[in-house]
């Protein structure tokens, strides 16, 4: 899972961008990833300003009128695919 964690901030660094498109098997989430040494635990991605919508209600679009989180966990081993926007 540590490998996850490394990856996934790899690829954010070369994507010089903390905005991000999560897909799960039931959702699409869309926030910016707040990086926190406190907050880390376990292996969750924090997002803030997240936006979660059914994948059925999201598919093909960017997520904007889903269920909004001024702050928003999600973890990393329910997350499908990921694309840095």
């Amino acid at each position: 899972m540590e490998d996850k964690i490394k990856t996934f901030k790899h690829i954010m660094d070369k994507s010089d961008s903390n905005r991000v498109i999560i897909l799960t098997n039931h959702y699409q989430i869309t926030g910016n990833v707040h990086e926190c040494e406190e907050c880390n635990k376990g292996y969750y991605i924090n997002l803030t300003d997240a936006i979660m919508c059914n994948i059925e209600e999201a598919y093909g679009a960017e997520c904007t009128s889903g269920t909004q989180y001024d702050w928003l966990h999600v973890d990393l081993d329910k997350v499908l695919a990921y694309s840095f926007i």
